[in-house]
């Protein structure tokens, strides 16, 4: 909004991107920023790179003016962490083994448009090698939560099939991409499956007593279609 204005007054646009490091509030390194704000302006603004620095000081004369645009109250209240959270658009099928979560991720992926993250995708990819303690699915969990996050905010709808087996790894993807979480019975049994089904899920699917598509009915019920 603030560009646009500055545009719209035929004046060049000079815009500095922080060198910030990575974080939850802050996913994008400066060259997906840059990438970012190009497809959007292209050649109308010049970007440029700036130290992560708290403040500006200028003397007298320095060659140009520092002003404030003012916008109307509602645009000013707009933070960028709010328009990422304005909508949940991370859903994510948590079960055992075998219960059925990447069929009904791909129904959702059609009635949503949404991208999809497999647990096997993601392990052949971002978590390549990656073996099965409960360290490593903590840590295989958490990568495909932030992938999850920069894609939501980047505006797409995810659906995620991974199981993540544990409550206390569950509570971190919370803090991460707070998704819906839909719990989807059955699956593999046994001492060498461990499973700790979620205390309250968003949805709760039974494949046993219910077709694919009345579960799809049901989480679309209930997160609404998002576009």
């Amino acid at each position: 909004m603030l560009i646009n204005e500055v545009l719209k007054e035929k004046k060049p646009a000079l815009i500095a991107i922080r060198d910030t490091e990575i974080s939850e509030e802050n996913p994008y390194t400066i060259e997906e920023r840059r990438k970012m704000i190009k497809e959007e302006y292209g050649d109308s603004v010049k970007i440029i790179t700036i130290p992560d620095i708290g403040e500006i000081c200028y003397g007298r004369r320095v060659g140009y003016k520092i002003r404030r645009i003012r916008l109307d109250n509602q645009t000013e209240e707009i933070s960028g962490a709010k328009i990422r959270d304005s909508q949940k658009r991370v859903i994510w099928l948590t079960g055992n083994m075998g219960a059925g979560k990447t069929s009904l991720a791909y129904l959702l992926k059609d009635r949503l448009n949404a991208v999809v993250l497999d647990g096997d995708e993601m392990r052949a990819s971002i978590s390549l090698g990656a073996g099965f303690s409960k360290k490593d699915r903590n840590e295989h969990n958490l990568r495909v939560a932030r992938l999850a996050k920069i894609l939501h905010a980047q505006g797409h709808n995810v659906v995620v099939a991974v199981i993540a087996p544990f409550r206390e790894t569950r509570k971190k993807i919370n803090d991460i991409c707070d998704p819906y979480w839909i719990y989807v019975c059955g699956g593999a049994t046994g001492k060498d499956k461990p499973y700790e089904p979620p205390e309250n899920p968003d949805v709760v699917i039974d494949p046993l007593s219910e077709s694919l598509s009345e579960s799809l009915e049901k989480i679309i019920e209930e997160v609404g279609k998002i576009t």
